[in-house]
């Protein structure tokens, strides 16, 4: 019996209560919990020390709401930290429930959900109206008697991707079944125990707060002692540098994440003059990982892309899961074949992680199927929609403040459209209300029609039907990653060209660009009925895309004459010099007195602010506004 093996009979043979896990965490008092990057020095905290801030968390909180019934809700507003965590369990320890809070949502939401709920209280780094506040300073500081006295439940908020979230709760024998589901994977599919350095290591960049980051991050590699790397920002700079410095084995993320990771390799090698060659390699090492022996597949399918990897999150990445959405085929395609073998998975707040496709054939990784359910819970389709129903359900609903108890053996309608394939198998197509009709009148997942325009050039987009006097038309909405004149029109001739290559069903009518950000559910998906709706309302700001008529190339000085004053900014505000002081040339060191701290701030903020990638074997090379502009525009292509 191997070590996950037995940890997990344990668990089973042990009380279904969120009191369990904890103690299976906090057995590993020496290993490294997390890990972080601070001042250039790699930092860490071990499960031991984290327990002992946790216990003297839980004193503190217990003197300061004695007032407060057992069992009461307690908000937790904070981004993935030691703090977060330290808050989680103290809360659950001092005998409260943790209502877990979204740090990206509307303040209006969050104080939606704290009413929802009937919180009187958050531990939170900000205020909120109708809420005591408890900052983490304050349960750092503040002592008490030891004390402890387990709730046994957790409120999570629903992403609202078809509207306003829900509150959903999991009690302990929901969440420890979740985590027996990690043996289901093991058992399936070994190389998610795979070691680097006699290290495991996961990206924490799921928020805690998430079901997909609750439970297949923090949850579920905790209870194996394994360590949690922390980024400092959410930068595509940040996430590749941090990756590279910890070693990081297993990533878990959103489609957006991988989206980006594969238009970064796709950009550098066409910067570089090697797009023939990167092909070439795509198809040698994706044909190594079909051979009979996938782990040998894996490792010369490794040793053929460590260059690449190595300029992009590493060449540690051993385990990758996406969920959250549908995945861009051609991003599946790309970050598989540099050889970090990324998995689909399926999940949602009500039901937990369900499933992921666990096969280890780089072939039936590209088939973009979700995998078989897991054990714990039953599944059905009816109507195209898929039905589940299990251990890992959700075990109750707050509305208007009351804890309305939910039988996780009811069938609940996901609203998700799903085919199953002959081994059993599940295949995401798209939510319900955003199926749309081709023009042969076959219905269409958005999905599939948004992948084959997925690019560089774009940070969102949504295929819609929207209404038009011959009829329903199919559109689809773009928001750019650039504004500027020659990106705009770079995007609009690609746009057009692809369109053409589709199949007539799958062809766009109309191209629209948003000159506002799409809006999002909180997993940041682009919520199209919500595009939709806006649209047909006239309060989304959006303008069609016509082709260009001249050649694109006339705009390039247009374009980077309108980058330059925002990158001015940005010099300014790492330098602290006036942006009227500095000049399209000025240089970042000689002129402005700059040094290596402040430029990797710049290359971040820089990264952040324009959605782009700065390669660091260029960045020494970038030292005025001007450079940074054309290498930013050059991006754009």
């Amino acid at each position: 019996m191997t070590f996950y093996e037995r940890i997990i009979l344990e668990i089973e043979r042990a009380p279904q209560a969120l009191s369990t896990v904890y103690d299976f965490a906090f057995r590993f008092t020496d290993e490294a919990y997390f890990e972080w990057t601070e001042l250039d020095q790699v930092c860490s905290i071990t499960y031991g020390e984290t327990q002992q801030r946790i216990e003297q968390a839980t004193a503190a909180l217990h003197a300061r709401l004695t007032s407060l019934p057992k069992n009461s809700p307690v908000g937790l507003y904070l981004p993935n930290s030691v703090d977060w965590v330290v808050s989680f369990w103290a809360i659950l320890r001092a005998g409260f429930r943790p209502l877990l809070l979204n740090t990206i949502a509307p303040v209006e939401m969050t104080e939606g959900c704290i009413r929802a709920a009937g919180a009187r209280y958050v531990i939170a780094d900000r205020a909120f109206a109708g809420a005591e506040q408890i900052t983490p300073a304050e349960l750092r500081e503040a002592n008490g008697e030891p004390y402890c006295d387990w709730a046994d439940d957790i409120i999570l908020c629903t992403s609202g991707t078809t509207g306003a979230p829900k509150l959903i709760s999991f009690d302990g024998k929901a969440v420890c079944a979740q985590i027996r589901n990690s043996g289901y994977i093991l058992k399936n599919n070994r190389s998610v125990a795979t070691f680097v350095h006699g290290k495991i290591k996961l990206l924490a960049f799921l928020p805690f707060y998430h079901i997909f980051g609750l439970s297949a991050v923090l949850l579920w590699f905790s209870c194996f002692g394994r360590t949690l790397v922390l980024l400092p920002s959410l930068s595509p700079e940040a996430i590749g540098r941090t990756c590279r410095t910890h070693e990081v084995t297993h990533i878990f993320a959103l489609p957006v994440f991988w989206n980006a990771v594969a238009d970064q390799v796709l950009r550098a090698a066409k910067r570089t003059g090697q797009s023939e060659k990167l092909e070439r390699g795509l198809k040698l090492s994706l044909a190594l990982q079909n051979l009979p022996i996938p782990r040998l597949g894996r490792f010369l399918a490794r040793k053929l892309m460590r260059s690449v990897q190595k300029q992009a999150l590493g060449d540690a990445v051993r385990f990758c899961i996406s969920g959250g959405g549908a995945l861009r085929a051609d991003t599946m395609r790309v970050i598989n074949g540099i050889g970090y073998p990324l998995y689909n998975g399926y999940g949602m707040t009500e039901i937990g992680i369900a499933s992921v496709e666990l096969r280890q054939s780089a072939k039936a990784r590209l088939l973009g199927t979700v995998g078989k359910p897991f054990p714990t819970m039953e599944t059905r389709i009816e109507n195209e929609t898929l039905r589940v129903r299990g251990q890992t359900c959700f075990s109750a609903e707050y509305r208007d403040g009351k804890r309305i108890p939910h039988d996780p053996m009811e069938w609940f309608d996901t609203q998700d459209c799903m085919t199953a394939e002959p081994d059993g198998s599940l295949s995401f197509a798209g939510r319900t209300d955003d199926m749309i009709n081709g023009a042969n009148g076959e219905r269409i997942a958005p999905a599939l029609i948004e992948s084959a325009f997925g690019s560089p050039l774009i940070a969102a987009l949504a295929a819609v039907e929207l209404p038009a006097q011959s009829g329903p038309q199919l559109t689809l909405v773009v928001e750019p990653n650039q504004n500027n004149v020659y990106a705009l029109a770079t995007l609009s001739r690609r746009l057009y060209e692809k369109n053409e290559t589709l199949p007539s069903a799958y062809r766009v009518q109309k191209f629209l660009i948003a000159r506002e950000p799409l809006p999002l559910a909180l997993t940041r998906k682009v919520q199209n009925g919500e595009v939709r709706r806006r649209i047909r309302e006239g309060t989304l700001d959006v303008v069609e895309a016509d082709r260009p008529a001249a050649p694109v190339e006339t705009l390039y000085d247009a374009g980077v004459a309108e980058i330059l004053p925002r990158v001015i900014e940005s010099f300014s505000a790492v330098t602290g010099v006036p942006a009227s002081a500095i000049l399209p040339d000025s240089h970042f060191q000689y002129d402005l007195g700059g040094d290596s701290l402040t430029y990797l701030s710049l290359l971040e903020q820089l990264s952040e602010s324009f959605h782009v990638v700065i390669d660091t074997d260029v960045a020494p090379d970038l030292h005025t506004p001007r450079a940074f502009a054309a290498y930013i525009l050059k991006e754009s292509e």
